[in-house]
């Protein structure tokens, strides 16, 4: 019985021919240092090949530059600190003092269940 490898060398064993001179043509050019123009890539093709990568990025610095142009900025931000009184400063600085803590301390809550090993879990047990 044949193995299906074996099968498929004798079908295809016409085509060794042809192969070997592909190759053989293939390693003279390289040899002879001639390269087909067509196989050189150029600038141009280079960049067709990234166009839609470019493009993708152009949308995304565009979204950028159109969220960022808001016309808010930062001169404005810093005018209108500056007409705020200390007491408004001081109970905004109070405020984001107390949401910190809120966040980083854990809320003093029950303690946290901890299962126990398997060994100590009682498990039902039934008669016949």
């Amino acid at each position: 019985m044949k193995t299906l490898r074996e099968i498929l060398f004798e079908r295809h064993r016409a085509a060794e021919p042809k192969l070997d001179v592909v190759r053989q043509s293939a390693l003279a050019s390289l040899a002879s240092g001639k390269i087909d123009a067509r196989d050189r890539p150029t600038w141009i093709s280079a960049l067709l090949s990234l166009r839609w990568h470019l493009a993708g990025l152009s949308a995304a610095w565009l979204l950028v530059a159109i969220l960022n142009s808001d016309g808010f900025s930062t001169s404005t931000a810093m005018a209108n600190a500056s007409d705020s009184t200390p007491r408004q400063l001081l109970l905004a600085l109070r405020a984001n003092r107390r949401q910190l803590s809120e966040l980083i301390e854990p809320p003093a809550a029950e303690p946290i269940a901890v299962p126990r090993p398997r060994t100590e879990a009682q498990q039902p047990t039934q008669m016949a």
